[in-house]
């Protein structure tokens, strides 16, 4: 875990204390919020036909100028399974209904702060394949269409040479190489952050 050391002064003390403040998933000290959102979320490792992934850029505060690649995806509707919420993702976020969606292969969790509260995120990734790199983002909702700033088709290399970039999950690439060479998992992979 990456930490930030601030310098803050103790009510009621003279003198300043340091307080380390850990920075969550994109890399941003999360503001201090009562409210904890527990969420479950669908995400597709989505490969066009040059087993290049789609990433979305986005930025998840905007007083910040990080920035984060990441696959698409979201939070489970009522009663949606995680698999229906990836289906719908693909369509919603993408406009890749047409793809060929395969078994979960990746999990992670993770807490990251948005908005005034602190979500921890149980997530699930999909494998899926497209003929089409067409992207199609008219369905994305006001907070999407806020915080994606594009989308990117990047090869396993690129993002092995992006060294200045955020990616989520952060080590992306060591777990993309099997897929791309035909290797699915028997059962999800523990991604980490």
């Amino acid at each position: 875990m990456k930490i930030l050391v601030s310098a803050c002064s103790s009510p009621g003390r003279t003198g300043r204390s340091l307080t380390r403040l850990p920075l969550n998933t994109f890399g941003i000290v999360p503001a201090v919020s009562e409210k904890v959102v527990d969420r479950a979320a669908a995400r597709i490792v989505l490969l066009d036909p040059e087993d290049r992934i789609l990433l979305q850029q986005i930025r998840p505060d905007e007083f910040e100028e990080r920035t984060v690649w990441l696959t698409p995806g979201g939070g489970l509707a009522p009663r949606e399974t995680y698999r229906q919420a990836a289906l719908r993702e693909l369509h919603e976020e993408v406009g890749q209904a047409g793809a060929s969606l395969g078994p979960c292969i990746w999990v992670r969790k993770h807490e990251f702060a948005f908005r005034g509260a602190t979500y921890r995120q149980r997530e699930r990734f999909f494998i899926a394949r497209t003929e089409s790199t067409a992207i199609d983002s008219s369905r994305h909702d006001s907070i999407e269409a806020e915080i994606v700033l594009g989308y990117r088709w990047w090869k396993l290399d690129e993002i092995d040479g992006a060294a200045n970039t955020v990616f989520a999950p952060r080590l992306i690439a060591k777990f993309l190489a099997p897929l791309i060479e035909g290797r699915i998992p028997d059962r999800p992979i523990n991604v980490g952050v």
